[in-house]
This record gives C-alpha cells, structure tokens and sequence, in this order.
C-alpha cells in the first residue's frame, strides 16, 4: 500500500526532530536497514542505518546546537522533496545557517530508503574552518 503524503510528513519530521535533538537512534528508527545516505551528492554514499548512525555521531562534536528554521515537504507518491533550513552553532559558538533540498523516497513499510541532500558544502565546510 502507498504512504499518504501525511504519512511521509510525519516520518520526515520525526528525523529531523531527531536530527536536530542529536538523538542518532530517533533519526535512525525512520531508515530501512539497507537505506543510502548521500549527504550531500556528490560524497561517497553511506550505506546501512549502522554507517549512517556512526556519521550522525559524529554531529555533536562539531556543534553545540542545531535548530530547524524551515521543513517545506512535497511528498508525491512514495517520494518527497523537501526544501529546509538549519541553523548550526559551532562548539567555538560561530552560528551560520544552511539551507538545502532532500529527496526521500521510501520503501513499502514506510521507512527511508534513499535520502539525497542537496546543499553548499564548500560554503558548509569553509563555516566549520572560521
């Protein structure tokens, strides 16, 4: 059966809460097992929710603080893009903001399976460097 498109808000949703809260296992339950992470395109993929945990462990260290300005969900069939804005606090207290587009598509039991993110990672990378 297809995922309403208020199914797929509220899976999208909750990993980002949970993105944002720094809580990997949150974030994680929305994944298939054998999900594909590409963050941003461009990268190496990260393949399985055990990769994609150890990569999202790594966010606390970087930053004090993330907060979710904007979460703009088109969902249409079993995918969605998804238009977002966050803002990071760097452990040095630099605050910068990031926007970007993902897309989500997922599987039959309503769990990512792929997630392409979409954003400046040379303007990202040169925000941890100040």
């Amino acid at each position: 059966p297809d995922l309403t498109p208020q199914q797929i808000e509220a899976v999208i949703e909750d990993a980002f809460a949970g993105l944002v809260a720094f809580d990997v296992q949150r974030v994680i339950n929305n994944f298939a097992p054998d999900a594909v992470l590409e963050d941003p395109v461009g990268t190496p993929p990260i393949q399985g929710t055990q990769a994609i945990a150890a990569y999202l462990g790594t966010f606390p260290a970087l930053f004090s603080q993330m907060k979710l300005y904007s979460l703009d969900i088109k969902p249409g069939g079993q995918e969605a893009a998804v238009k977002w804005r966050l803002r990071f606090t760097t452990k040095t207290g630099k605050v910068f903001f990031l926007d970007g587009i993902g897309f989500f598509m997922f599987n039959q039991e309503g769990k990512i399976q792929t997630e392409k993110e979409f954003f400046d990672l040379a303007y990202f990378l040169a925000q941890l460097q100040d």
